[in-house]
């Protein structure tokens, strides 16, 4: 049995991007970007106006100044025009700045007279200017390698003159439950039926976290149906959920060691989740889940999140914790590692308070659904009194979770 940062680091050897593939920035958004991405122009490509109002030059500035408008520049224009000395160009925001010109006044602090257009404040150099390349130059790396790309990176690499971009291939990730007890879908009048919870869950994670999910349906607890629901899979990974345990029916292990599954690990020291196993299987990772609906999950979300994020090239940082207050008092930690389910709330002043639900039971899914974090209570852990400060892991901010 390891510890959960132990099988982590067992997990991240010999695990990397499994390949690249360009596509269009309409299909970019969500994948992990392959390479640094250079911008091909300037941004702006010229001083612009960042405000509606009137490019001048401060040297032409004297207590009383009046200048006359000699032209109007606005955005859309390809050149900046000149600014003759001792004028002004009524400029509109986006519009190249006329060469000389270094500020602009604004609107509100102009009125037009029959001699010109009097300020009723001084420019101040280079205010409400947009300077050439400001916003990024020919050659700056706008989009470093690695970074997952959101709608600012793409509208970022639009700007920068791109209309595809190399991005890592999404992971191929093969999904097995196993055992005699399980259903497809329920159907009404037929015997008492335990429904698949897992497979659904576990597919909607994988697409959530980047990878395409392959439907291996339901492996019945025998060694050949094992077999055959695996054989031939082309996967980036697979994971199989049941069947992990030490029970007479609990076949997974050793049917996968059968046809070359080399172990990394076979339990972690964590509840739920302590039959997770990982290994490779004819240079095929593999990950296999407690049977357990919450079980299944929770480890997914400690294992299941950074094998993707390994296979996409995306650096992994870990579930975000924040800090927050026990609402009731807690009971000391047990013998393992120990994922609390429950809720966190706000108060008034902005701090959070955590109320872990009742009844932890592994296989209550209704549970984990209703829970909005999670705390993790080391081995051990001492009694807490209400007020306690914790760190939970909060569910919005885990995609798809």
């Amino acid at each position: 049995m390891v510890e959960i940062e132990a099988a982590l680091a067992l997990i991240a050897q010999g695990l990397g991007p499994i390949g690249s593939e360009t596509v269009s920035l309409a299909d970019a958004h969500g994948r992990v970007c392959a390479e640094a991405i250079t911008a091909r122009l300037d941004a702006p490509p010229f001083a612009v106006a960042a405000m509606d109002g009137y490019a001048v030059r401060c040297a032409d500035f004297a207590p009383g100044t009046v200048m006359r408008c000699l032209a109007h520049a606005k955005a859309g224009d390809r050149h900046p025009s000149v600014l003759v000395p001792g004028t002004c160009t009524r400029i509109f925001t986006g519009a190249p700045v006329p060469a000389g010109g270094d500020a602009v006044v604004l609107q509100e602090d102009a009125r037009s007279e029959e001699a010109g257009i009097r300020f009723t404040t001084a420019p101040v150099p280079g205010r409400h200017i947009r300077l050439a390349g400001c916003n990024f130059r020919t050659g700056d790396v706008v989009v470093r390698a690695g970074r997952r790309l959101g709608a600012r990176d793409v509208g970022l690499l639009a700007a920068a003159g791109h209309q595809a971009v190399r991005v890592h291939q999404r992971p191929r990730v093969a999904i097995l439950s196993t055992g005699d007890e399980l259903s497809d879908r329920f159907v009404t009048d037929e015997e008492p039926q335990i429904i698949d919870a897992n497979r659904p869950a576990l597919k909607a994670l994988v697409r959530a976290w980047g990878g395409v999910a392959i439907d291996l349906g339901i492996a019945r607890d025998c060694p050949t149906a094992l077999g055959s629901a695996i054989h031939g899979v082309e996967a980036d990974l697979l994971v199989v959920s049941g069947g992990a345990s030490v029970g007479d029916f609990d076949l997974v292990r050793p049917t996968l060691e059968g046809l070359g599954l080399r172990m990394a690990f076979r339990r972690v020291h964590m509840r739920p989740g302590k039959a997770t196993m990982f290994g490779t299987m004819n240079g095929m990772p593999v990950l296999s889940l407690p049977g357990n609906a919450v079980a299944a999950l929770v480890s997914a979300l400690v294992f299941l999140k950074p094998i993707l994020s390994a296979l996409e090239g995306a650096g992994y940082e870990g579930l975000a914790r924040e800090p927050a207050i026990l609402a009731h008092p807690m009971t000391g930690g047990g013998p393992r590692n120990t994922f609390l389910r429950g809720r966190l709330d706000r108060r008034s002043d902005g701090s959070q308070t955590f109320t872990a639900q009742p009844i932890q039971d592994n296989a209550m899914i209704s549970g984990l659904a209703e829970a909005n974090a999670l705390v993790l209570r080391p081995a051990g852990a001492p009694a807490l009194e209400a007020g306690a400060p914790i760190e939970a892991i909060r569910f919005d901010l885990i995609a798809g979770f």
